[in-house]
Parts: C-alpha cells; sequence; structure tokens
C-alpha cells in the first residue's frame, strides 16, 4: 500500500474513533506520571486516538527503514555490478589496473574466478547483452580482428595489448599512405615498418622507394623470400653483394639454398647465376650445395669436379654418385641426387 493511501486511511480511522470515543464519554482522564508530580489532564478519546498515532509513527519509521536498507543493498549491487562490468573490460584490453573487490559475497566471488580467466572475442556476430558500453566493445573488437582498422580511444587500451598492435596492423594494411609514414619514420616500432614493407611490397609504384629503407629494415626469412621473389620477377633490381648480405643475415639452411638456386634459374643469365652462388658458397657452406646444383644444371661437369676435388672423398656423396653415373652415360634428373 502507498504511504499517502495509508496515512489518509489512518486519519480517518483515528477521526471516527475519537468522534466515537467522544459520543460515549466526553469526559476528561488525568494520569499521573511515574516517579513526578507533573500529571497529565486529556479527554478520554484523546487518550484512545494519542497510542494509534504512536503506532503509526513506528510503523512509518519501519517502513522507511525497510525502503533505506533495501536500497542500500540495490544500490551495492548496482556498484558491484559495475565493478564486475569494468574488471571485463580491463581484463579484455589488458589493462593494467588493480582488482576493485566488490563488496557482495557472490559478487566478490564472481570477480575472482573471472580474475583467474583470459578473455577474447568470438567470431562472428555478437549477441547484444544489453550492456551498451560492453555491446560496442565486443563489435569493436570483432571487426578489429577480422582485419578492419577500428577507433579505440573510447576504451583506451594501454599500448601494450595485442588488440593495439592488431589494430596498428590493420591500419597499415588498409592505408597505404599510412604505411608509407610508418615506413619512413624511425620511431614506429620494427614489427610495424616490416609490415609496411610488406604492404608496400605488393605495390608496384612503390618498389623503386622500397628500396631505400631495404637496410634500416631487420628481415625475417618470409620477408627476404618476399624480396628475392621481387627479384626473380625482375620487379625489385638488387645487386649482388646486397643478395650476399641478405641471405648471409637470413641464415639460410642447404635446403633454402638449393630453392633460392632453382628459383633464381629462370631470371638470371648464366654467367650471373654461377658467380653469384659462387660468392654465396665462398661465404656460406651451407650454399655449396646449391652451387653444385647451378654448376651441374648448367653442365658446368668439368668446374664441379674441379670444385669436388678440394673436399674429402666422404663429403658430397650424392654429387660424387651423380657424376659417376653421367660418366657412365647414365641419365637421371639432378633433383633426385641434390633435393631430399
Amino acid at each position: 500500500m502507498k504511504l499517502k493511501y495509508y496515512i489518509g486511511a489512518l486519519f480517518v480511522f483515528i477521526v471516527l474513533l475519537g468522534l466515537y470515543v467522544y459520543s460515549l464519554s466526553g469526559e476528561s482522564y488525568t494520569i499521573h506520571l511515574p516517579f513526578s508530580e507533573t500529571s497529565i489532564t486529556l479527554l478520554v478519546a484523546l487518550w484512545y486516538v494519542i497510542p494509534v498515532i504512536i503506532f503509526f509513527f513506528i510503523v512509518v519509521f519501519l517502513e522507511f527503514g525497510g525502503k533505506y536498507r533495501l536500497w542500500r543493498k540495490r544500490s551495492k549491487y548496482k556498484q558491484d555490478y559495475r565493478l564486475i562490468l569494468e574488471q571485463i573490460e580491463n581484463q579484455l584490453l589488458s589493462k593494467n589496473i588493480s582488482l576493485k573487490q566488490p563488496i557482495m559475497n557472490r559478487y566478490k566471488a564472481l570477480s575472482t574466478l573471472l580474475h583467474n580467466l583470459t578473455f577474447d572475442v568470438k567470431e562472428g556476430t555478437p549477441i547484444k547483452s544489453g550492456e551498451a558500453r560492453i555491446d560496442e566493445l565486443i563489435e569493436t573488437l570483432g571487426n578489429l580482428k577480422r582485419g578492419e582498422y577500428v577507433n579505440l580511444k573510447k576504451f583506451s587500451p594501454p599500448s601494450t595489448s595485442s588488440f593495439v598492435r592488431q589494430n596498428m596492423i590493420n591500419h597499415i594494411h588498409s592505408d597505404e599512405k599510412f604505411a608509407l609514414e610508418v615506413l619512413k619514420k624511425s620511431s614506429y616500432e620494427e614489427e610495424y615498418r616490416k609490415e609496411a614493407f610488406k604492404k608496400l611490397l605488393d605495390k608496384e609504384d612503390n618498389i623503386k622507394e622500397l628500396k631505400r629503407y631495404v637496410g634500416e629494415i631487420k628481415f625475417d626469412k618470409e620477408m627476404a623470400n618476399q624480396v628475392l621473389g621481387m627479384c626473380y620477377a625482375k620487379k625489385l633490381d638488387f645487386n649482388q653483394d646486397e643478395i650476399l648480405q641478405l641471405c648471409a643475415e637470413m641464415k639460410y639452411t642447404k635446403e633454402e639454398y638449393l630453392h633460392l638456386a632453382r628459383k633464381m634459374k629462370e631470371c638470371y643469365e648464366p654467367s650471373s647465376w654461377v658467380s653469384l652462388f659462387e660468392a654465396l658458397a665462398n661465404k656460406n657452406e651451407a650454399a655449396e650445395i646449391a652451387y653444385f646444383y647451378v654448376l651441374l644444371e648448367l653442365e658446368m661437369i668439368d668446374e664441379a669436379k674441379e670444385k669436388l676435388a678440394t673436399y674429402p672423398e666422404n663429403e658430397f656423396l650424392k654429387v660424387r654418385a651423380y657424376l659417376d653415373l653421367k660418366d657412365l652415360g647414365k641419365k637421371y634428373p639432378l633433383e633426385l641426387f641434390l633435393l631430399d
């Protein structure tokens, strides 16, 4: 029952009670207060009404007390719920913020449980939770994971967050001008400059300008293979010394040098092809088998035998077997002897 209705009903009851009692007896009654000479004289009707009024105030006090306790409890739940939502956002974005413990025991246990977990965003269309900020964050991160460049400023993620890193890469992939800006400025992290270099390699208009930054970028094997692939296609002009330096930095294996020799077969003149792999073999023994491949592929048998004579007889047995069979007039694909 609403309080105003309760007050109205009580007022009518008090008036009717007072009138009824007064109609029965209009006399007064005196009460002597204990331990005192003071006395109070009132109409009998008022003595009936006063306890009802006192009871009314007691009920009102209890009613407001109950509502206050309920309000306090709801406020704690709302506050704890907000703390849980903040914790989910902070953990999702890898924010290094000290954990704020909720007040209510159930939420406190839930907070501790969530603290022990790692969050990520599922692929696909997210289901709306009704919490606008969290829903927006999940949708934004989902778009980011799908390769879109998104605005994360609203959520203030730390620079160490994996989402910040991925968003930067997405920006590079989606904006050629920004990729060129990243490549030009040494203040950007090496990882981002590598991504910018890879992005710009796909555009032939940027090839000549990219060569200026080759010495500034620390290549990995994937990038080196991509750059050398541009050399194969004659889209990027690298001289022999530049290729030697690049291969030395990549620390190619025997198999990788063989793969490199086969790829370069179609785009190098025979003399340049031999010269390059002779230089590579002189610098790195891992390239020696590739050098033999080049010599044998060009039918430079005497040169191959001369080079082979400089090694102990128990080395390069497959090359020796190929040459022995060739001397006997047997013909086999060279790859059978050199490629595993």
